[in-house]
C-alpha cells in the first residue's frame, strides 16, 4: 500500500504533461503494469486530471504528504499556545503501522474520488477489468470492495488515532477532490466534522491545497 500510495502521489507531472487527458494516463498505467495512474484515471475522468495531477505533483510522494501534514498540524498547536502533542509522520513508521497508515490514505482518496456520486456499476466494471488485465488481481478485488463500500467519513474517522493522522487523511481527501459539486463540499464537511477538525486547522490545510494547485 505505500508503494501505491506513491504512485498515486508521483505520477501528477506525467498526467500533467499528457494534458491531463485520462486515457492517456490510464494507458500510461497499463504500460506501467501498476494501479495507481490508470486506475485513478478510470476513477477520475478527464474532468478532475489536470487538478489533481498538479497538486499531487506539487506534493512529490507519501513521504513529503506526511511531512507536510505534520507541519500543518505542528503550526496548529503552536497557535493553540502549547507544544505539539508527540505524534508519528508517516515517513517515521515501519512494517505493519506504515502499511495501515497508507491503506488509510489510499481509502480517503479512493473514497474523496467518488464523492461526486459519478462511479456507477459500469465504472466499477471497467476498473476492475483493467486491473485484472494488468495481472492486478489482489488490487482489483481491494479497489472494488472500496467501491461497494457506502461513501462514509464517519468510517474512515474511526481509523484515526491522533490529530496529526487526521490531518494527513483531510489533507489526502483535498488532493484527490476538485469541490465543484454540492455533493464533494458536503463529504468534505462531514468528513471534517468526523475527524473533529478544529476549524482553524481545516482552513490551513484548505488554504495549502489550495496553494498547492494554483497556477505557477
Amino acid at each position: 500500500m505505500k508503494q501505491i500510495l506513491d504512485q498515486l502521489l508521483s505520477s501528477g507531472k506525467g498526467w500533467l504533461n499528457d494534458g491531463g487527458d485520462s486515457r492517456k494516463a490510464q494507458m500510461k498505467g497499463m504500460a506501467q503494469g501498476g494501479l495507481a495512474a490508470g486506475a485513478m484515471a478510470l476513477l477520475l475522468g478527464n474532468k478532475k486530471m489536470r487538478s489533481y495531477g498538479g497538486k499531487v505533483a506539487a506534493v512529490g510522494g507519501a513521504a513529503a504528504l506526511g511531512g507536510l501534514a505534520y507541519k500543518l498540524y505542528q503550526d496548529w498547536q503552536s497557535q493553540q499556545g502549547g507544544s505539539a502533542q508527540p505524534a508519528q509522520p508517516l515517513d517515521s513508521l515501519q512494517g505493519q503501522a506504515l502499511d495501515a497508515r497508507a491503506t488509510l490514505l489510499v481509502r480517503a482518496m479512493v473514497a474523496a474520488a467518488r464523492a461526486d456520486g459519478h462511479i456507477d456499476a459500469a465504472e466499477r466494471q471497467k476498473i476492475q477489468q483493467y486491473l485484472t488485465e494488468q495481472g492486478q488481481s489482489d488490487a482489483a478485488r481491494w479497489i472494488d470492495a472500496e467501491l461497494a463500500r457506502p461513501l462514509d467519513p464517519q468510517a474512515l474517522a474511526r481509523e484515526v488515532t491522533d490529530m496529526e493522522q487526521a490531518t494527513e487523511v483531510y489533507l489526502a481527501s483535498l488532493l484527490t477532490i476538485e469541490v465543484d459539486h454540492f455533493m464533494e463540499r458536503g463529504y468534505l464537511d462531514e468528513l471534517a466534522r468526523a475527524l473533529k477538525l478544529d476549524d482553524n486547522l481545516r482552513g490551513s490545510i484548505e488554504k495549502q491545497v489550495a496553494q498547492l494547485g494554483a497556477p505557477s
